[in-house]
């Protein structure tokens, strides 16, 4: 199996696709649910988003400066080359337990937000219970991950279709997903003490869900 920096390597070519059709049938219900999270706070909260890939936004509520990470140092150098003026906002996690060490990932923060990155982690629960330590009392830990449950057809999707893409592209889907969800593991997800599960959203096609915790 790769590690989670090999899987990162190569899933690399997948983040420009996020914004393209048929991509965006799974990408933008997720963005749209966490945006409308964000927007129904009574202030501007402070975000980190982790694992950003190409995106160091909450799509939506660009407005809010956000610090953000990923593992991949190309995709931090891409943001910090196209949003030169939050460059020291963007970091290189050491690894997929780690937050950079620069003092703005301290925290602590009013939200995380982690688009599909939890079933990436082959410790989903020591990765999570880690980005919650980082929150201010009443802050809110929001993950999205693939739905694996009944009712999606996203494994059948990611079998034959998304994997002909990824052969194509050279690599392969079947390892990049060591941690599959369905609504009730996603729910029983220990993401540490003092943590109320809010609610387990799922996209309208099924795909995806948006789990949402708040720190009591």
């Amino acid at each position: 199996m790769m590690s989670e920096s090999e899987f990162s390597a190569e899933y690399y070519t997948n983040h420009e696709r996020r914004d393209r059709f048929p991509w965006t049938l799974y990408h933008r219900p997720i963005s749209r649910r966490i945006a409308s999270i964000v927007r129904a706070r009574s202030t501007l909260p402070t975000i980190l988003i982790v694992g950003c890939g190409l995106e160091p936004y909450v799509d939506g509520v660009r407005e809010i400066s956000c610090a953000a990470c990923d593992i991949d140092p190309r995709a931090i150098e891409a943001c910090k080359k196209q949003y030169p003026r939050q460059a020291d906002r963007f970091g290189v996690s050491p690894s997929a337990y780690e937050l950079p060490s620069a003092e703005v990932f301290d925290g602590p923060f009013d939200m995380i937000v982690a688009k599909d990155v939890v079933e990436h982690v082959r410790q989903p629960e020591r990765w999570a219970r880690m980005l919650a330590q980082r929150l201010s009392p009443g802050g809110e830990l929001l993950l999205s991950t693939p739905n694996y449950g009944t009712g999606s057809t996203l494994g059948l999707l990611e079998r034959t279709v998304l994997e002909w893409v990824a052969r194509r592209d050279g690599y392969s889907r079947r390892h990049i997903h060591p941690s599959r969800f369905d609504a009730g593991l996603f729910a029983g997800l220990n993401v540490g003490d003092g943590m109320e599960l809010m609610e387990i959203w799922h996209t309208w096609n099924r795909w995806a869900m948006v789990g949402r915790w708040r720190r009591k």
